[in-house]
């Protein structure tokens, strides 16, 4: 795979470790019982996915949640709930990533909303030398504001096209396989990061992408 020149992530479970449970385990401790009900409606509702299209604000999310789970909440404790599923960044990870800006450009592409995306560049504000998670790569996506999210293939043609890439010079890596087989339909060569590996395990010595 010598002829990769750009390297596109994905940021959940790749980048960022998350934990979606924790979200219910917090809103639990905060006196809620009926979390289930919560998650069905708004899976139901597609509010998830608005909010990750952007197509409903955060206040509009915020107001969803209040409306039915059974224990008043203020938007802070919303947020601190709903981004109790983002964990940590290892720093071996960033410190791997800065190694492989010597040989590709590397760019980010997520499906996030716009209250995670706060709490991760703040996150890595705090935490590494650069002043966002935007000024580590030469491009970020994110789903939110394309208004369209993975496994879409219009997402990976909008890439293509503001990133003026020529596919077979790009790899995609992601931990759902369903989003790396729509990239490698559009000859993106897709990298699937698979549960228990490290970004680390996807490279030779050379940095050169195995496979």
């Amino acid at each position: 795979m010598k002829n990769i020149k750009n390297i596109i992530f994905d940021l959940g479970e790749v980048i960022i470790n998350v934990n979606p449970a924790a979200v219910k385990e917090r809103m639990l401790q905060k006196g809620a019982t009926n979390v289930d009900e919560l998650h069905i409606r708004l899976l139901e509702d597609n509010i998830y996915h608005k909010l990750e299209t952007g197509r409903i604000s955060p206040d509009e999310f915020r107001a969803e949640i209040r409306g039915i789970v059974d224990v008043p909440i203020t938007n802070a404790e919303i947020d601190e709930t709903w981004n109790a599923m983002l964990l940590d960044i290892p720093r071996e990870r960033i410190m791997f990533m800065n190694r492989l800006k010597s040989r590709y450009k590397l760019y980010l592409l997520s499906n996030t909303n716009a209250i995670h995306w706060e709490c991760y560049d703040r996150y890595f504000r705090d935490n590494y030398d650069y002043p966002g998670i935007n000024a580590f790569f030469t491009k970020t996506w994110y789903s939110y504001l394309m208004g369209v999210r993975k496994p879409d293939p219009e997402i990976f043609r909008m890439v293509l096209e503001e990133g003026q890439f020529n596919p077979t010079e790009v790899a995609f890596i992601d931990d759902l396989i369903d989003n790396v087989d729509v990239a490698a339909g559009l000859g993106i060569h897709g990298v699937h990061l698979q549960e228990g590996m490290e970004i680390m395990d996807l490279f030779d010595e050379e940095l050169v992408i195995k496979g």
